[in-house]
């Protein structure tokens, strides 16, 4: 092999190492968002950013911590503590978004809602949702109404079957229910075991809105 073609050679190994490279990211990144992902958590709980801390910044990525203030909990140990952590990958002008994700920019004050390993975690593995109430109430719905009209293969393609499908449905329920009525805090519970006071609002069990 004379060196010209030695060259070629190189130059186009060197390529096929990126793509396959650049293939397996995409495909890791995209196995965050199957339903599978969601299912797994054992950690499920709503709350607000309190505080973001940088941690380190290299020339692709940033690594964040965020200080979650949690309101309630759909999924998890008790007792519900009064904040949570979870580190993820970020982004700003001096650091562009990677391709694929999942990154996000959280800030003081956003709400989130967070499925993950636990309360102190890192995402992914794991799934995170961020904006104002309503928005995370539609998002959800959207999770919601989208698990309950898949197919048979696509459930598999979620690497789910029709049993986690209604304890994700059900998730989803309780989800909606607190979105719905903010000022609820503590442990989400199934619709059918809410209570209610003269004032018509849903509590939770065992606990008292704010405004009691």
């Amino acid at each position: 092999m004379n060196g010209k073609s030695s060259v070629r050679y190189i130059l186009a190994l060197g390529c096929l190492f990126i793509l396959t490279d650049t293939s397996q990211m995409m495909a890791a990144n995209i196995r965050s968002f199957i339903e599978a992902v969601r299912r797994k958590a054992p950690v499920v709980y709503v709350g607000s950013v309190r505080e973001v801390q940088l941690l380190t910044r290299t020339k692709f990525d940033i690594k964040a911590r965020a200080v979650v203030s949690v309101s309630a909990v759909a999924r998890g140990p008790r007792p519900k503590p009064s904040e949570a952590t979870v580190e993820y990958s970020s982004y700003d002008d001096k650091t562009p978004m990677l391709a694929g994700g999942p990154q996000y920019q959280l800030q003081p004050g956003e709400k989130v809602v967070i499925f993950a390993d636990s309360f102190r975690s890192t995402v992914p593995p794991g799934y995170l949702l961020q904006g104002k109430r309503e928005e995370l109430l539609q998002r959800v719905e959207t999770l919601r109404d989208s698990l309950s009209k898949m197919s048979p293969d696509q459930l598999k393609l979620h690497e789910i079957n029709e049993e986690d499908r209604q304890i994700q449905l059900a998730l989803y329920e309780k989800l909606c229910t607190y979105l719905r009525t903010p000022y609820a805090i503590g442990y989400l519970v199934p619709r059918n075991r809410l209570t209610t006071r003269s004032t018509g609002r849903a509590t939770l069990l065992g606990l008292t809105n704010r405004s009691s």
